[in-house]
């Protein structure tokens, strides 16, 4: 099916017409301003709130001693060591449960989110080796932090269940794809295990089951990988063979890290091999690799340790604008079920030493991001992670996720290798560029993209100048990659796998009027602080659509304003999606037309707002809000959950080619307040543009 072919299941609540501000069946009345109290984070003189029960306390010994937070030596968080140890026995207690006694690998929930498709979607059937492996992560860590096999609440012996899955699949043949062995029965989790609780999990096992898994990971070995991320796992296995004494053949790996080294863009950021996309896996996952291969070859890190270093405090300057005040994390990409994963780089720099960022700004980060999820619901009430953003939510997981799997969040509490004396637990937390009064701006050429963090807001925002990603079709990759921002505390509109595409923060163009074609594969023209300059050909996803949309895009401290244009044959319709909203299942948005000729969507969680400037030209149009309903077998539209709704502008008639359109969108938390823009200022900034 060719994109944008399809509408979304939407409900449309609004529109606006030359007769003036209309509304369905269903038209809703205005709302007044909503406020809330900030979360307390311990800083800045703000009024502190008492601590909330984390949803899991109850299973965990450590969290139903009510762990005090110590806002003396971490300002920012309240956090400590301990919290994170924590942490790690939650997963590890809700994983270590899902063993039966009599099956070698464990038995994880399923989704309780969805049905059908969305279900399937989230359980990972890629083989015996990763249904162990992500899992065992959690127990590797905990034996190589405490030194013990066994955890309270638990009554075997966590070091001898895993044994024996190992056992179970050295005596396996590896799956097969295409007729050569397939890389999760070799799982890069089961790898990692072992090489950070090898006394633990390797040594007790028999000669016999030595030998057959040194067979077996030879035999994975063998798989061949695209130029992409996967190179890094045969990297880990080859070294995990040679301190099972198999010869190391280093000609190839010099060759396979060669190829991840021409990956690199600058800036820090890597593109994902063939992929060629920039998201919020890659951005740390390389770093993730780079330090724990030169942590485990001291040969490389002779070789490579002054480049890893370069690459490392390129990419720690961007990594702060990723994570605002309350670290919460920016969503974007695929992969974000991982959720705190994001902050494993940051913490294997300082476990490699190959970092310039101050352990205690390292700790205020990472224990951040840490703390937002775990305060927002990301585990069940067993302890094991869900597929999701925040809560549950299905929506968000991509067919190699895993319901129920700590999978690479447990990377994320890889400090805990940190002695209790090294600097990251004992120094001071010291604040982030997020933490500023005034809003902190960072340009990322690289990888193709603007951030900016801070303010009176608190929220980080990416605005995406371009993005070549090769899977345009699969993983949401619409929604995921392509929106012109992405902020920490909105969110933003999916439609599940195989869902039609949004036009939520999207530009699109169409030359009926009905079919639609969205932002895909943007192309960076510029970038800069201010504002960035991209274009996307339609002609490229779409069989009956063509034609160059061009965007100029300009980052005000508060909103963006977006002025575009097309440059088809002839006169096509254009559309602009802006922000979403979440809105809690059964609310229906509330609707708002402001005098200056804005429209305003709101729920109890955020607003929207769009404001076309029409004196600019581009033909009259039409505004609605667009609530997104689940497709069939999901329950989820929206990131954090619930629906997604936004307001939409759509030219009533065809715009000429080359006839610009400028609209100025906006969105905030509904604790949050927001100034009325200067239409006047906006207005010369948008005369101020030349699309060609």
């Amino acid at each position: 099916m060719s994109w944008g072919i399809r509408m979304p299941r939407i409900t449309r609540i609004w529109m606006r017409r030359e007769s003036g501000w209309v509304g369905h069946r269903n038209m809703i009345s205005t709302s007044t301003q909503m406020t809330a109290p900030r979360r307390n984070d311990g800083t800045g003189g703000r009024q502190k709130q008492p601590n909330k029960p984390l949803p899991f306390m109850w299973m965990n010994p450590m969290w139903k001693m009510k762990i005090e937070n110590d806002f003396k030596q971490s300002p920012y968080t309240g956090w400590t060591r301990v919290h994170w140890q924590s942490v790690l026995e939650t997963m590890l207690l809700g994983v270590l449960k899902s063993f039966n006694g009599r099956d070698p690998f464990p038995n994880l929930p399923e989704a309780e989110d969805g049905t059908g498709l969305a279900r399937r979607a989230t359980v990972a059937v890629c083989g015996p080796g990763e249904i162990l492996g992500r899992p065992m992560m959690l127990a590797a860590l905990y034996m190589a932090v405490t030194g013990r096999t066994k955890i309270e609440g638990y009554d075997g012996d966590m070091a001898e269940v895993f044994r024996q899955g190992i056992a179970a699949v050295a005596r396996m043949t590896p799956s097969t794809l295409a007729e050569s062995p397939y890389h999760p029965d070799c799982d890069v989790g089961t790898q990692m295990s072992l090489l950070l609780a090898w006394d633990f999990l390797y040594e007790p096992l028999d000669k016999e089951i030595k030998g057959l898994l040194k067979e077996h990971f030879k035999v994975c070995r063998s798989f061949t990988q695209r130029d992409h991320n996967w190179l890094l796992f045969g990297i880990m296995q080859a070294l995990l063979l040679g301190r099972m004494g198999e010869p190391v053949d280093h000609a190839k790996l010099e060759g396979d890290f060669q190829s991840i080294l021409n990956m690199y863009r600058g800036d820090g950021w890597f593109i994902d091999g063939w992929n060629q996309q920039f998201d919020g896996y890659n951005f740390w996952g390389f770093q993730l690799y780079l330090h724990l291969l030169l942590n485990l070859d001291s040969t490389w890190r002779e070789r490579y340790g002054a480049l890893v270093k370069e690459i490392t405090d390129l990419h720690e300057q961007t990594f702060p604008y990723w994570i605002d005040a309350d670290g919460n994390l920016v969503g974007h990409g695929r992969s974000l079920t991982y959720r705190f994963a994001a902050v494993c780089g940051l913490q294997w720099s300082q476990i490699s030493g190959l970092t310039s960022t101050a352990p205690g700004l390292a700790r205020r980060i990472s224990s951040g991001c840490i703390k937002a999820f775990v305060e927002n619901g990301c585990f069940r009430e067993d302890g094991t992670l869900s597929i999701g953003f925040r809560g549950e939510n299905t929506t968000v997981g991509e067919d190699y996720t895993g319901s129920g799997s700590p999978y690479w969040a447990v990377t994320g509490l890889m400090a805990l290798l940190l002695p209790e004396a090294h600097p990251f637990w004992t120094d001071l937390e010291q604040s982030s560029a997020a933490d500023g009064a005034e809003v902190s701006r960072i340009v990322v050429r690289g990888a193709q993209m603007s951030l900016k963090t801070g303010g009176p807001r608190r929220e980080s925002r990416i605005h995406i100048a371009g993005n070549q990603f090769r899977h345009y079709r699969t993983w949401e990759a619409g929604a995921k990659y392509y929106q012109h921002a992405y902020s920490s505390t909105l969110g933003f509109a999916l439609a599940g796998l195989g869902g039609e595409e949004l036009s939520a923060g999207r530009t699109g163009l169409s030359i009926d009027g009905e079919n639609w074609c969205y932002r895909t594969k943007p192309r960076m023209v510029q970038v800069g602080l201010a504002g960035c300059r991209s274009e996307w050909n339609a002609g490229m996803f779409h069989e009956k659509i063509n034609g160059r949309v061009i965007t100029e895009s300009f980052f005000l401290d508060e909103g963006e304003l977006h002025v575009f244009t097309h440059f088809s044959e002839r006169p096509c319709f254009l559309r602009l999606g802006g922000w979403s909203v979440k809105l809690v299942h059964g609310e229906s948005p509330r609707i708002e037309q402001q005098a200056e000729g804005s429209l305003v969507i709101e729920s109890a969680f955020s607003r929207s707002i769009m404001m076309p400037l029409m004196d600019l030209g581009g033909g009259a149009g039409r505004m609605e809000c667009v609530v997104q309903q689940p497709q069939e077998g999901y329950t989820h539209t929206h990131l954090f959950g619930g629906l997604a709704g936004w307001p939409q502008w759509t030219s009533r008639e065809p715009v000429a080619p080359g006839q610009p359109v400028a609209i100025f969108v906006d969105a905030i938390g509904s604790a949050s307040t927001w100034n009325t823009p200067n239409k006047k200022e906006l207005l010369a900034l948008a005369r101020s543009v030349a699309l060609t």
